[in-house]
């Protein structure tokens, strides 16, 4: 009614007023390429421990029941905790579970406090397991120091930067797609050093694949937290 466009982006909306809807391919997408990634490297019976953030939310629910779906069809033992991503929740429950028994498999449906999950291992002197985190930095370079089987699933934080070249190009009077799908390819063992590299320099907090490396001043803007 404004006659001012409208972009969404991340999660859509029941409207067609849209310009443009940007999102990434989805959380089936996240639990499907992250289970395949451990059901692979793993074998029928081995127990993985599914390390839950919160209850309820869209895309993490979405995430779960993909991997779970699958963990069951290829005979996977799991089991899920609710950890609201805190490291000493992590942490408490991956040592307990080992306290139990072998774990052979970490699945996360977001990566928040991955390191703890891994230090659980070292602390009971247990081998690595076969994992998946996300692309934090904290977990990239855990992976690269121990040399671990794993992969990082990206939930592509590109798309919060998508909107303002979104936004540009509209008001320049060039075209945009309707509904906008971005990537979300994970990261994987081949790619490690290079995302790495890219990121050299960001704190432990920073997602590699946030699509920014080309942009004025990077990283050293973000190292002093000046705005150019």
């Amino acid at each position: 009614k404004t006659d001012k466009p409208v972009i969404v982006f991340d999660r859509g909306v029941e409207t067609d007023c849209a310009v443009t809807f940007i999102h990434p391919i989805g959380g089936f997408a996240w639990g499907i390429d992250t289970s395949k990634f451990l059901i692979d490297n793993l074998d029928k019976g081995d127990k993985v421990v599914a390390l839950r953030i919160l209850p309820g939310v869209d895309v993490l629910e979405q995430r779960w029941a993909a991997a779970d779906k699958l963990f069951n069809e290829a005979g996977i033992e799991v089991v899920d905790y609710f950890t609201e991503g805190d490291p000493a929740e992590i942490k408490k429950v991956v040592s307990d579970e080992l306290a139990k028994g072998d774990v052979q498999g970490i699945w996360m449906d977001a990566g928040d406090g991955a390191v703890s999950a891994v230090e659980a291992f070292e602390d009971a002197g247990k081998d690595y397991p076969v994992m998946t985190g996300e692309d934090e930095l904290s977990f990239l370079r855990k992976w690269k120091d121990t040399g671990m089987t794993a992969l990082a699933p990206v939930y592509t934080n590109f798309q919060w930067r998508t909107p303002l070249l979104a936004a540009e190009k509209i008001f320049k009077g060039e075209e945009v797609p309707t509904e906008w799908v971005l990537p979300q390819s994970p990261i994987t063992a081949e790619d490690l050093d290079e995302y790495l590299e890219r990121n050299k320099g960001m704190p432990d907090g920073h997602y590699a694949k946030f699509g920014g490396e080309d942009m004025a001043g990077f990283p050293q803007v973000w190292q002093d937290r000046v705005i150019p």
